[in-house]
């Protein structure tokens, strides 16, 4: 009996085997046919490659990874066994694939302390191992593999993996669309917030200043009747949910800890103005969906939506929002 059941298992496992095997092959192939007439379709290919096995390595962690934390004992912001070993892969790959181009990603540059300048004149890959990775430590299946490419300074090719869904998003602007497992994709329509899904993130924000400004612009964004206001703990996810159509807006930078940094922007950003989703900065000029308007990954607020009118009307609620927070009281306990 036992020896039955080993050996059911061990075909079970081939069969598995098999089945990954042919999955890979099948989005690689699509990711061919629909890139093939951008200049970076050999960039793609290598970028979705990797995003599948990082995606597999997150999927192979069962009940949420064990993490230390870059901030200390104690601390909030955590990083796993799977971001460093997930980092060292697509580095070391792209690096032998592309020499010449120059590479950022998030685990190197906390161990440098400081965030990469993106230099115009240099291909540059934007890389986040997992997007995500306080749901990653917790078990909740909200993790994605962000792989992107700035050519002259604005990103141009992204490739995202949310591994728990098995999806797989690519779009460039150069190649006039982006898709999701092949199909292409678009955004919602919605044009004012009583008919939007907005989503919105705290970061590591824990600061009293920080707080009250977290709850002034959630209160002024549902004062608003928006018709829900979801946190998702990944931009990278909902940037590429607002590019296919499932969340209608996302906005987040209102203090420090909050403000995403250039691996939580590239990939999906490009992704986004792909399919034409507009962005505006809270701080600051128009990030245009397009390279003519020279979009700044360094940029720490944002607001994105599928149409213009729904931006606009996001971004006038949390400037509201932030220009009347007295209304909000924090606790001086806060940190």
């Amino acid at each position: 009996m036992r020896a039955a059941l080993a050996a059911t298992a061990a075909a079970a496992a081939v069969a598995a085997a098999i089945y990954v095997r042919m999955r890979r092959r099948d989005r690689l192939r699509w990711v061919a046919a629909v890139l093939a007439d951008s200049p970076y379709a050999e960039e793609a290919l290598v970028a979705a490659a990797l995003a599948l096995e990082c995606g597999a390595a997150i999927r192979g962690v069962r009940r949420g990874a064990s993490a230390v934390w870059k901030d200390g004992t104690g601390g909030i912001d955590p990083v796993t066994e799977t971001d460093e070993a997930n980092e060292r892969l697509v580095t070391e790959t792209l690096r032998r694939k592309f020499p010449n181009h120059a590479i950022v990603g998030e685990e190197a540059a906390a161990a440098l302390g400081c965030v990469p300048e993106i230099s115009p004149s240099v291909p540059t890959w934007v890389v986040d191992p997992v997007d995500g990775t306080q749901n990653f430590v917790h078990g909740v299946p909200l993790a994605v593999v962000s792989i992107g490419l700035c050519v002259g300074g604005v990103p141009a090719l992204g490739v995202v993996y949310h591994a728990a869904a098995d999806e797989l998003y690519v779009g460039a602007p150069s190649a006039g669309g982006a898709w999701l497992n092949g199909e292409r994709i678009a955004p919602d329509g919605a044009t004012a917030l009583p008919e939007a899904l907005v989503a919105t993130d705290v970061g590591y924000e824990r600061s009293a200043e920080g707080i009250q400004k977290l709850c002034a612009t959630s209160a002024a964004v549902l004062a608003e009747n928006v018709r829900a206001l979801r946190i998702f703990g990944s931009t990278v996810l909902c940037l590429v949910w607002v590019a296919c159509g499932r969340c209608s807006a996302f906005y987040c930078g209102v203090h420090k800890r909050d403000c995403p940094k250039p691996w939580d922007w590239c990939a999906g950003h490009a992704i986004c103005a792909a399919v034409g989703v507009t962005f505006l900065r809270l701080d600051g000029p128009r990030i245009a969906p397009d390279a003519g308007d020279g979009f700044d990954v360094h940029a720490g607020s944002a607001v994105c939506a599928g149409t213009p009118a729904l931006a606009r009307a996001v971004r006038a609620a949390v400037l509201g929002g932030l220009a009347d927070r007295s209304r909000v009281v924090v606790p001086t306990a806060a940190g």
